[in-house]
């Protein structure tokens, strides 16, 4: 292809791309190094907005707490995701169309509207709170820490498992049945099956589902400001970046944040990155 017709097709794209993305970060990346003075006009600052940032005590609170979600919901959906898929890959065709529709339910839930069914659950006079009661198990959600932070992490977990689930089951379908009666007859069991044959075969979509997962579970924002308002050390980056831009009005600091969650994804982001192009590249030596 030569350089005209590769403009003519991706130039637009191209064009869109720069509209829509180059310009907002340049223009984040241009607030950030100013502040606006009391009479609304722009100021240089150089890094001091990234230096006020770095010594906020709530920043290293939200950081924490955002890198605990992404490594519990990351881990938790790759194995219930998988276990799911398993499990749907032994079902009929008869019943499976129903089963599928029922796991993908949570997924396809308005996250506000899942959010709220979720903390309806959890209040104290909650269906799951009535139910652990019963059992003599008494859990404050909302009053201490370590239970916010649970809750939120457990309704992450409930509403991206069926999406891993489904790319699972779909990566399951397109494994040979040759292959698995063949790894049978050499008398591999279940478990040898899953470990040999079948976990390879996923790598890839284990790569893909978990960047997909890291980059939704770092921009967690919706349920942390429906079950919690940010309360009990349960700000993620996301949610502190908006009560610092929005609420405070700090918009060159909000954007300094950006900034800052930008270079972060992007560090958790390469080892995966890294991952996938040495697969591309064993694929096509």
């Amino acid at each position: 292809m030569n350089l005209r017709n590769f403009l003519g097709f991706s130039g637009p794209s191209i064009a869109s791309m720069i509209l829509l993305m180059a310009a907002p970060l340049v223009m984040t990346l241009y607030l950030s190094l100013n502040r606006f003075n009391f009479k609304g006009e722009l100021r240089y600052v150089g890094f001091e907005n990234y230096f006020d940032i770095l010594q906020d005590d709530a920043f290293w609170s939200a950081f924490e707490f955002t890198l605990i979600y992404t490594v519990c919901v990351v881990l938790s959906v790759l194995v219930l995701g998988f276990i799911v898929a398993l499990a749907l890959n032994k079902l009929s065709q008869k019943i499976r169309g129903f089963f599928m529709a029922a796991t993908l339910l949570p997924f396809v839930v308005t996250p506000v509207v899942g959010t709220l069914i979720f903390s309806w659950l959890f209040q104290d006079f909650g269906y799951i709170t009535y139910l652990l009661n019963l059992v003599g198990i008494q859990v404050y959600w909302f009053s201490d820490v370590f239970e916010s932070r649970s809750l939120i992490i457990l309704y992450g977990i409930w509403q991206v498992t069926p999406f891993a689930a489904i790319v699972f089951f779909a990566g399951l379908q397109a494994i040979p049945q040759d292959t698995l009666e063949s790894s049978v007859l050499d008398g591999a069991h279940q478990w040898d099956q899953i470990k040999h044959v079948v976990i390879p075969a996923l790598q890839p979509l284990i790569l893909f589902i978990s960047m997909i997962c890291i980059m939704d579970a770092y921009r967690l924002f919706d349920s942390v400001a429906v079950m919690t308002g940010g309360l009990n050390a349960t700000e993620t980056l996301m949610y502190y970046n908006y009560r610092v831009g929005i609420v405070q009005d700090a918009v060159a600091k909000g954007s300094a944040v950006s900034v800052l969650t930008m270079l972060g994804i992007f560090v958790l982001l390469i080892p995966f990155l890294y991952l996938t192009y040495k697969e591309q590249k064993g694929i096509r030596t």
